[in-house]
């Protein structure tokens, strides 16, 4: 499942040619017809441009989303990428330190970015009449970044009290961990901000490398989502960014990170009166289908919405946890699906035991219809909810587009809504593997006073 819910539905078209191709897609469900077509360009650079007309409000979301995440670095300059989104924003030569942010601000609109393992993107909200004047800020500082010493030196330390607030908190370092046990080789067991180490010796020679290898049109995609016609929006995407000069990208050769086969387990501790947890397995990728839908579905019924399993039978029944949920990011590689829960330290076995126990459940048991249409619903509700504004509309395609295609996101309600009880117990027995998982605990540090009395 993408962040928060994401996903929209879609038509298949056939390949685009490079210079102002267009296709419009029909809607295909319910949830489309509400969210409207899309309508996919490609510049003569390489640069993908979606155009999603919304009259809901006389707002214009600008989102370029790049594949230039986590999975792009290397060991050695691990942080960079998330130290761009710090840096993005900080000015041009045209722009001075505070200028965009204040251009963006001085309109009304929003401005913010992201940064993941498959992606970085930078986005902002404007009222309509005022897109033209703001995609032209937003441009200038993905195109233009100066990225000046003085403001890597100043972001050096807000990076570094990010960490050092990560470090503090218990679900941080838990997952923390987990990623680093689940992908020993892949980057996607990197942290996101990298090591303290690296940004503290970060010079200035190894960002501006990697903005001008991964910042490039054909590697980036333009959504544009809300009060505009897709001409307005294509005007605007050649006007802003017909002019970036088209480079080749180095292809993506990331290796995948070898079958898990074995349990993975390690103990951390903390000063915390309470303990945490983490367990999961490998899940699909978004290449792998049906299992990518199949286990948002599964993932659903097992640990999202007011009415899911891990909720009624660990919390609400028999009280072993004060907060359980699940999560699935869908990714191009293969990535985790996993539950995290807080407990009573001296319930650990227990949560442990019960939690695998509602994996084998999934395994051995089919899902009943009554229930398996609830969790739909569930993500259904969810769907809808982040895509009916256009910033959710925008973060939905431009997310899938980088991982995959932006198709996938419009067939997204259909695939899910078609889900079997049989498909979720066949996904349940290939990736809920007892034999082959990880769990990262943190309990409190043991006091001193009365284990010498033990």
């Amino acid at each position: 499942m993408r962040f928060n819910l994401f996903a929209i539905a879609l038509l298949a078209l056939s390949p685009l040619t490079p210079s102002q191709a267009q296709a419009k897609i029909p809607p295909t469900s319910a949830a489309a017809i509400v969210l409207g077509a899309v309508t996919n360009y490609t510049l003569s650079n390489g640069m993908q441009v979606l155009v999603a007309p919304s009259n809901a409000s006389d707002l214009v979301t600008m989102d370029v989303w790049l594949g230039a995440g986590t999975r792009r670095e290397t060991a050695q300059n691990n942080g960079v990428a998330h130290f761009m989104e710090h840096l993005i924003f900080k000015g041009t030569p045209t722009q001075k330190p505070g200028d965009i942010d204040a251009a963006i601000e001085n309109l009304g609109g929003t401005l913010n970015a992201s940064t993941s393992y498959d992606w970085a993107h930078f986005y902002g909200t404007v009222g309509s009449e005022d897109a033209p004047a703001a995609l032209a800020v937003l441009a200038d500082a993905v195109q233009n970044a100066e990225m000046r010493q003085a403001d890597i030196d100043a972001e050096k330390p807000v990076i570094l009290s990010e960490m050092a607030r990560e470090a503090n908190s218990a679900p941080g370092r838990v997952a923390r961990t987990f990623n680093s046990l689940c992908f020993p080789t892949h980057p996607y067991g990197r942290p996101l901000l990298g090591s303290a180490r690296n940004v503290s010796d970060m010079p200035r020679a190894a960002i501006l490398e990697f903005y001008h290898t991964y910042y490039a049109p054909g590697n980036a995609t333009l959504v544009l989502a809300g009060k505009l016609t897709p001409e307005e929006g294509l005007s605007l995407a050649k006007k802003m960014f017909g002019a970036w000069p088209a480079r080749i990208v180095p292809s993506d050769k990331t290796l995948p990170e070898p079958p898990q086969t074995d349990i993975r387990i390690r103990n951390l501790t903390a000063p915390s009166r309470r303990g945490f947890l983490q367990i999961g397995w490998r899940a699909p990728s978004v290449l792998d289908r049906p299992d990518a839908w199949v286990m948002d579905v599964l993932m659903t019924l097992l640990g999202q919405g007011g009415n899911n399993r891990l909720q009624k039978d660990l919390q609400q029944k028999s009280k072993l946890v004060g907060a359980v949920n699940t999560a699935y990011l869908t990714q191009h590689d293969p990535g985790t699906m996993s539950i995290s829960a807080e407990f009573d330290p001296g319930e650990y076995a227990r949560v442990q035991e019960a939690i695998l126990t509602e994996a084998a459940a999934l395994r051995d048991t089919p899902v009943g219809p009554a229930e398996l249409e609830g969790a739909k619903h569930t993500l259904l509700a969810s769907y809808l909810f982040d895509t009916q504004t256009n910033t959710g509309r925008a973060n939905a395609l431009g997310f899938y587009s980088r991982i995959d295609t932006y198709r996938y996101d419009l067939d997204y309600v259909g695939n899910f809504e078609s889900v079997t009880s049989a498909q979720v117990q066949a996904v349940a027995r290939q990736y809920l593997n007892p034999a082959a998982y990880t769990l990262v605990t943190l309990l409190p540090v043991p006091d001193p006073v009365t284990a010498s009395r033990r």
